[in-house]
């Protein structure tokens, strides 16, 4: 508890958390907010013009409550797992840097537990990140929904409600996995811009590798992310529009096995980041 209390107390006062929440927040209000000021302008374009009926359908089912909630747990999930990437990462690698990991071996902590307690003070602080996050992003859905003239109705079935406790469980365990795996690699690197550089990569290189082989890809780190997180006739986690079902059951696994793979990954980037630090040379 000394450990994670210490490590928990580094990460609050870095401005890079701050930073990166906040940038975070910034681009998720702007992506929802740009879609509802965008759907009157392509209802109103000329025949032909400003995408049809099928992009307004999408935009609907984006912004149209109870289906809302789960958009924005994908969007979390997705793009916040970049942002996981880089505060996972950043954690690991800037102890390298400072020299923090040899004063700790120095004053004889145990590797593994210094690292593990690191890697969950990291996991902590991404509860309330998702809670934030929910809390913005709902926001935003809300004005956009409104700009647009969709509005909120719906915002209060039960089903849905009754559901947010485990969709937020859910997306947590999905920043979780994609903390871990950048703080995996700046770890195993001993540096926070390849923790970056390399998480991110294999993120984009991934998600890129979905369009030619998705029966393979879905099973990687960040597709199952998507599986975890997908509702049915949410667009956040993926979206079904147009005729598009073939694709999704070749691109998506049922959400138990996403659950068994996110929970997997997320052990081994612990256990790997645990071996790399004990065997890492550590002189001076």
């Amino acid at each position: 508890m000394r450990l994670l209390g210490g490590e928990l107390l580094k990460l609050v006062k870095r401005p890079g958390t701050w930073i990166t929440l906040g940038i975070f927040l910034g681009i998720l209000v702007l992506l929802f907010v740009a879609v509802g000021a965008s759907y009157n302008a392509i209802v109103k374009a000329p025949a032909g013009q400003g995408g049809g009926r099928e992009t307004t359908a999408a935009i609907r089912s984006l912004l149209s409550f109870p289906g809302a909630y789960a958009s924005v747990a994908g969007f979390i999930g997705s793009i916040g797992g970049l942002f996981a990437i880089v505060f996972g990462a950043s954690a690991a690698g800037s102890d390298w840097g400072w020299g923090m990991i040899k004063v700790a071996v120095s004053r004889g902590e145990s590797r593994t537990r210094y690292i593990l307690a690191k890697l969950v003070a990291v996991l902590v602080l991404l509860v309330p990140a998702v809670l934030v996050g929910a809390i913005v992003g709902l926001g935003a859905v809300v004005v956009a929904a409104s700009i647009s003239g969709i509005g909120v109705a719906g915002a209060g079935d039960p089903g849905a409600v009754a559901s947010l406790p485990s969709l937020a469980v859910r997306t947590w365990l999905a920043l979780c996995e994609q903390a871990a795996i950048g703080f995996a690699i700046a770890t195993l690197a001993r540096s926070q811009i390849a923790g970056l550089g390399v998480g991110i990569g294999i993120y984009f290189v991934e998600s890129f590798a979905a369009g030619f082989w998705p029966e393979w890809v879905r099973y990687l780190p960040f597709s199952v992310v998507n599986s975890l997180l997908r509702e049915p006739g949410s667009i956040g986690g993926g979206v079904d529009v147009g005729g598009g079902a073939a694709q999704l059951a070749r691109s998506t696994i049922d959400q138990t096995t996403a659950l068994v793979l996110v929970l997997a990954y997320l052990v081994a980037s612990a256990v790997i980041s645990a071996i790399a630090l004990e065997r890492a040379e550590i002189t001076g």
